[in-house]
């Protein structure tokens, strides 16, 4: 079929064609804003879209849509208000126009709106939760409700972007290599976008392409979503109803990337400086493979987690914030546990394992490894991972290869062998029969001499066609040296009467020994739940704008049968007033339990019943200054009642400042740890934490910035707790005991910082020069005041070094 296209100055206009198998599925070719047609607008909605041939226009980048190829465009608009979820006409048009070249796609957005109104925050990449005016396009690549990409655009040029997977699963581990500009109008603001075809995996559709397209835009001083078609937060159906553009041959050329880097870090704790270079390549000869590798990498350098403080058994999970291993991570999230959907996180594939800490090393007796060594990553040799498409099938391989890692100690020199990781997924989708259907397979290996390990999963997908019902699930085996094999699955189950209500139930089995934390993330094994949430909203009222109600009701038990988790009920309530400023409450009762693990392989015991609740009030954001403030009560493990508060505010002066502060204040009446075998103490504690941020932009690419962030702890013996090793099977509260004999005070201050001052400049799309100070401290000390806490974490760090990293984007 030939393609539309554009001739001197004349274009066929923009024509849509809306499949109704209500009128026996004739054509409809109404206007795009008719709004008797946008009840209708769905997946069987077509868009032919216009081809332009690259030599008969001459488009400047640049925000303004000022050029002749805009005017002649027929627009999308009749978009409709979905935060809050009233569907109601805004009180601004927006007007969306697309066309395609050879090389890519153009999308140009015009937004209505009174100058005086504007909201332009100007911030780095991705920084999703800033509220200011904003417009986003969402494409659904794969033309079936698959797979796909989102694009963003805040006034002020700063760009965000990730991938989408069905039916609302966004994610923002993707950085693409594509092109955007913002400008203010009369009538408001105007935004142009340019996405290279060789940035987007395509399912392989022919001559004929088809992409599903959604446009959504953020009023920040409305605190309004608007959107194109008019799909609700709560609608169950998102991805696969999407209207289709319609494209003719288009045939992306191969594509290819090389991303050399050079970087210089000096290390002031080991008094050493360290030069090092490498490179990524990205490989994609087809809209539907891609290869990736990386040699002799340097991640995270420039990069670094926020300060959590956690003494209990269970792991804290860190995000990536690797390029080489965000670009395809969503082929190896296999269900939505895996990105922590629905307040659980269960992934068979964590990235941040491949080049984390490495296993500790045999060392002789009395030996110990510094604080400074038992924080060191392992470097990585390289690695390469591969994701492609054929039909129904999505499938990818990635594959890493650790360096030994050589430890100095006052003994000597001790060296321990690197690891190397290995996955291979694949899934089936379809729609026959139902609005979404997949089921896939994932293996992983993680061989080390030591230990292999070894976990295969099979997960399943299903989405009923009214997109009512939804079941995610997944069956999990593990096969780890010296643990042996164990089993497991879940299953989470969603239901959706109507708009603004949900039902979500999810059901977990895991045996003993299922072990998946090699390379994946699981923060306990030996466990059978079932958890029920609901959550229903309301708008349209007429003293708030919305309430969102969210109860939930849980309980969980491990195969000795102890309780070890339950609550019932718990509330949380979340209102926006008309003057859009928000207030947070909670409730939450949790029935006497057992914990099996914060013993630390000691025994089970008893936790007391608690009652906890909370109240959060939080201004504005889309103002200049905003406050927050909140206060809490809960209750301890052992008794006691604890006390929270916070207050916090964020400045920003002008559009390229932004200041932000916060702190929270913890009065603790007997928290309860862990000392050593059966013995437990219970401290009276006092925390504080501060965190504090400025960035300035000199540019949209260009950054400084300085953060800060601090925790406080001084905790005093209060009381002392056995637990009897003989204790009965079904009560085993903990004994108050008189201090034992000959052990000194439990008394002990603990204190973290973490310290950035960062230049990054924006060369290009994926090119960075970074200059990164970092100082970093975690210490535990015997009791001394906060202001010796800061002042030894700050004279006395584990990590003080500046990095000075070239990163540069050669390609097509």
């Amino acid at each position: 079929m030939p393609r539309r296209s554009i001739s001197g100055s004349l274009l066929l206009s923009l024509m849509i064609t809306s499949i109704s198998h209500a009128q026996n599925e004739q054509a409809l070719t109404p206007t795009l804003g008719d709004a008797a047609v946008q009840l209708r607008i769905g997946r069987e909605t077509i868009i032919p879209v216009q081809f332009v041939p690259q030599e008969q226009f001459n488009l400047v980048l640049d925000g303004r849509l000022d050029e002749a190829i805009w005017q002649q465009l027929e627009p999308i608009n009749g978009h409709a208000v979905i935060e809050p979820e009233t569907l109601a006409e805004p009180s601004y048009e927006t007007q969306a126009r697309i066309f395609y070249t050879d090389d890519g796609l153009y999308v140009g957005v015009d937004m209505e709106q009174p100058p005086e109104t504007l909201v332009r925050r100007i911030s780095g990449r991705d920084a999703r939760t800033i509220n200011r005016d904003r417009v986003s396009f969402t494409l659904d690549t794969s033309g079936a409700g698959l797979f796909g990409y989102w694009f963003s655009l805040a006034l002020g040029d700063n760009q965000m972007d990730g991938t989408i997977l069905p039916e609302r699963r966004y994610s923002s581990e993707w950085d693409g290599a594509w092109y955007g500009a913002t400008s203010e109008t009369e009538n408001g603001w105007s935004a142009e976008f340019f996405i290279p075809w060789g940035q987007l995996a395509m399912s392989d559709q022919g001559d004929t392409r088809y992409i599903g397209f959604y446009n959504e835009r953020v009023v920040a001083h409305l605190n309004e979503n608007w959107a194109w078609p008019a799909i609700s937060r709560s609608d169950p159906v998102f991805l696969s109803s999407f209207p289709r553009l319609e494209f003719e041959d288009v045939e992306p050329t191969q594509q290819w990337s090389l991303f050399p880097y050079l970087s210089t870090t000096y290390d002031e704790v080991a008094s050493d400086v360290d030069t090092q270079a490498g490179f990524d390549v990205f490989w994609r000869p087809s809209s539907n493979f891609q290869l990736t590798a990386t040699v002799n990498p340097d991640f995270g350098s420039a990069e670094s987690d926020n300060v959590v403080v956690n003494l209990t058994a269970n792991e804290t999970f860190f995000p990536e914030k690797r390029l080489f291993f965000q670009e395809g991570q969503e082929i190896f999230n296999t269900t939505p546990r895996s990105t922590g959907s629905g307040g659980k996180r269960l992934t068979i594939v964590n990235t941040r394992r491949i080049g984390g800490r490495p296993r500790a090393p045999d060392l002789p007796d009395g030996a110990r490894l510094p604080a400074t060594e038992r924080i060191r990553p392992a470097d990585l040799l390289g690695a390469a991972k591969m994701t492609a498409q054929s039909g129904n099938l999505r499938y990818g391989v990635l594959a890493a290869m650790e360096d030994e890692t050589s430890y100095r100690l006052e003994q000597g020199r001790f060296d321990q062998d690197g690891r190397n990781f290995g996955a291979f997924r694949v899934i089936y989708e379809d729609s026959q029969n139902a609005l979404y259907r997949g089921l896939g397979y994932i293996g992983t290996w993680v061989g080390h001499p030591d230990s292999d390990a070894q976990v295969h999963a099979v997960d399943f997908h299903y989405l009923n066609s009214s997109g009512r019902w939804n079941l995610d699930g997944q069956v999990i085996t593990s096969d780890v040296d010296e643990v042996g094999s164990g089993y497991g699955g879940f299953a989470d189950i969603t239901y959706r009467p109507r708009q603004g209500l949900r039902h979500t139930l999810q059901l977990t089995y895991l045996d003993d020994k299922i072990e998946v934390n090699d390379f994946g993330f699981l923060d306990r094994n030996n466990v059978w739940e079932a958890w029920y949430r609901f959550e229903y909203i309301r708008t349209g009222l007429e003293r708030v704008r919305d309430i969102r109600i969210s109860p939930f009701i849980r309980y969980e038990e491990n195969h000795d049968g102890d309780r070890t988790n339950n609550a019932i009920p718990v509330v949380s309530m979340d209102i926006t007033l008309n003057n859009l400023d928000r207030v947070s409450l909670g409730l939450q009762h949790f029935p006497k339990r057992y914990d099996d693990q914060n013993s630390f392989g000691n025994g089970t015991f008893a936790v007391a019943e608690r009652t906890n609740y909370n109240a959060e009030y939080t201004t504005d954001t889309a103002r200049a200054v905003s406050v927050n403030a909140g206060f809490g009560v809960f209750e301890e493990f052992a008794g006691g009642t604890s006390y929270r508060s916070n207050a916090g505010v964020t400045w920003r002066p002008i559009d390229n400042i932004n200041f932000n502060a916060e702190v929270r204040y913890e009065d603790r009446d007997g928290w309860l740890l862990h000392q050593r075998n059966q013995d437990f103490t219970a401290f009276d504690a006092t925390q504080w934490r501060g965190d504090v941020s400025l960035e300035y932009f000199l540019t949209a690419r260009q950054q400084l910035s300085a953060a800060l962030q601090w925790v406080g702890i001084q905790a005093e013996e209060d009381r002392f707790y056995h637990l009897p090793a003989d204790a009965p099977t079904r009560n085993r509260d903990l004994i108050r005991v008189d201090k034992p004999e000959g052990v000194g005070p439990d008394d002990f201050s603990l204190t973290q910082l973490n310290f950035q001052l960062r230049y990054r400049w924006q060369i290009a799309p994926l090119s960075d020069l970074f200059v990164v100070y970092t100082k970093n401290s975690n210490q535990r000390r015997d009791l001394i005041d906060f202001d010796d806490q800061f002042s030894n974490a700050w004279r006395d760090p584990l990590v003080d070094r500046l990095v000075v990293k070239l990163r540069y984007r050669f390609g097509t």
